[in-house]
């Protein structure tokens, strides 16, 4: 949510919630795919 609607960086979530911008990434790439298998 915050990636996207509040136009944050990766960076700055991970500043916000205290964990590392690598594992920001990880949780959104997961994220996003599992979205995108409920999808099709």
């Amino acid at each position: 949510m915050l990636r996207f609607f509040g136009n944050l960086t990766q960076t700055q979530i991970a500043e916000k919630v205290g964990v590392s911008q690598m594992h920001v990434s990880r949780l959104l790439a997961k994220t996003l795919s599992s979205l995108r298998e409920q999808l099709d």
